[in-house]
């Protein structure tokens, strides 16, 4: 890609406007099916566009960019569950009406605030959200084990090119 910053910037606004957009049903889609489902088509392409140039040009491990990625997509998904589930049954969680209430809750509680205001009641959405509390755990486990190691090759190169700096020097 010619502009970096352009990926960094595209990315992330195609897949929320695949999650805004993206037609649930024809009484409330948010623009019209048709426009929802042209919409979502065309952030669907950007996203394979952009995920299919990183993989062309993909060096061994994620960098802090691909992390944030892979934190809104599957904010983005939970949130997307969170609706469905508020949808077809009211009773599953407080205070979650919209599409904004949904990405309101996962992010609250992926940044494990939880202010309240909305929560789970129905069983399944309890156990939704307790998978989406696993994934957080695993992912911060994650991100301080790719943090861990990237301390470790920096100290390593650190330390191979004072033993080649004293070495040159005797």
């Amino acid at each position: 890609m010619k502009h970096p910053w352009l990926k960094v910037v595209l990315m992330p606004v195609a897949v929320l406007v695949l999650y805004f957009v993206f037609p649930v049903d024809a009484d409330r889609a948010p623009v019209g099916v048709l426009t929802g489902i042209l919409l979502s088509v065309a952030a669907l392409v950007t996203v394979v566009w952009i995920v299919a140039g990183e993989a062309r040009g993909a060096r061994s491990g994620m960098s802090g960019w691909h992390l944030v990625l892979v934190l809104e997509v599957v904010l983005v998904v939970f949130s997307f569950v969170y609706y469905l589930l508020a949808d077809r049954d009211p009773e599953q969680f407080v205070g979650l009406v919209t599409r904004l209430d949904a990405l309101y809750f996962a992010t609250t509680t992926t940044a494990t605030v939880g202010f309240g205001d909305v929560h789970a009641e129905g069983q399944l959405a309890r156990g939704v959200v307790t998978a989406h509390m696993v994934f957080n755990i695993v992912f911060i486990a994650a991100v301080v084990n790719l943090a861990k190691e990237a301390m470790t090759e920096r100290r390593a190169a650190l330390q191979h090119d004072r033993a080649e700096r004293s070495n040159g020097d005797g």
